[in-house]
C-alpha cells in the first residue's frame, strides 16, 4: 500500500511540473550537437566525409515553459583521435535553466596511401608498392595522398601491409657507396675546382662522408649532393 502511495504521489508531482513545463527531446539536443560540430569543421575547410557517434542517449529534459533556445558549446577543438567535448545550454525567457556536459567521437575520412605489401627496410619503392584506401585519420596531417611525394624516398623502417604511410616512415636513399667513384667539387677561397675520388663510406643527400682524392691521396669530408657528386668546401 505505502509503495502505491508513493507511486500515486509521484505521478501527482510529474503532472504538476508538466503543466507548467515543457520538454525538449533529447533528438533536438543531439541534431544541435551535430550541427556545431559540422559548422566548426567547415567553416575551418575540412570538407571531408565524417560520422558524429554519441557514447549514450540524449535524454529529454524539462524546462519551465516560455521561450526556450538552444546553445551549443565546444570548450576545446574537434578532436580526431580521441573524444569531443560538447555543452549544451537550455535558455528559457533568457535565463539559463539547463546545461548538459557531454563527450562525442567524431571520425574524419580521407583517401590516402597504404601500404600494398610489406615495405622493406631502406629499399627503393615503386607506385605499385602503395594503393589508395579511406581511412579514418588523426589529426597529424601528414599522411601522403601522392606518390610524387615520397619517389625518391626509402622506408626508414619496415612498413606492413595496410599501414597508412606517413612521411616519417621514409628518409632520403643512400645515393653513394662505399668505394665508389666519385665526382669532388672542391671550393676553396671563393675558386672552384673539380676532381676524381673515392667515396670512403655510404652517403644520403646532405650527409657529410669521408672520400680520397684521387690525384693529391688526400682523404678529406665532404657533402652528398648527389649520386656522383661529393662537395668539398675549405
Amino acid at each position: 500500500m505505502k509503495k502505491i502511495i508513493l507511486n500515486l504521489l509521484l505521478f501527482f508531482f510529474l503532472t504538476i511540473q508538466t503543466a507548467n513545463a515543457q520538454v525538449i527531446a533529447g533528438e533536438e539536443i543531439q541534431a544541435a550537437a551535430i550541427n556545431k560540430i559540422e559548422n566548426y569543421l567547415n567553416e575551418r575547410g575540412d570538407l571531408r566525409r565524417r560520422e558524429i557517434q554519441f557514447l549514450h542517449n540524449i535524454n529529454d529534459i524539462i524546462v519551465p515553459d516560455g521561450l526556450a533556445f538552444i546553445e551549443v558549446y565546444m570548450p576545446g577543438r574537434v578532436n580526431y583521435a580521441g573524444m569531443t567535448s560538447v555543452t549544451v545550454r537550455c535558455r528559457v525567457d533568457g535565463k539559463i535553466v539547463k546545461s548538459i556536459n557531454f563527450t562525442v567521437r567524431v571520425r574524419i575520412y580521407d583517401t590516402v596511401l597504404v601500404a600494398a605489401h610489406d615495405l622493406l627496410f631502406d629499399k627503393q619503392i615503386t607506385e605499385t608498392d602503395f594503393r589508395n584506401e579511406e581511412i579514418a585519420v588523426d589529426g597529424r596531417n601528414d599522411y601522403i595522398k601522392d606518390f610524387s611525394v615520397i619517389k625518391k624516398l626509402v622506408p626508414s623502417y619496415l612498413i606492413r601491409a595496410g599501414s597508412p604511410v606517413t612521411m616519417n616512415m621514409f628518409r632520403t636513399a643512400m645515393v653513394i657507396r662505399t668505394n665508389q667513384p666519385v665526382r669532388l667539387r672542391i671550393r676553396y677561397h671563393g675558386v672552384d675546382a673539380s676532381a676524381k675520388g673515392i667515396a670512403l663510406a655510404r652517403g644520403r643527400v646532405g650527409d657529410m662522408i669521408r672520400v680520397k682524392n684521387e690525384t693529391s691521396g688526400k682523404i678529406i669530408t665532404g657533402k652528398v649532393i648527389d649520386e656522383q657528386t661529393v662537395e668539398v668546401i675549405y
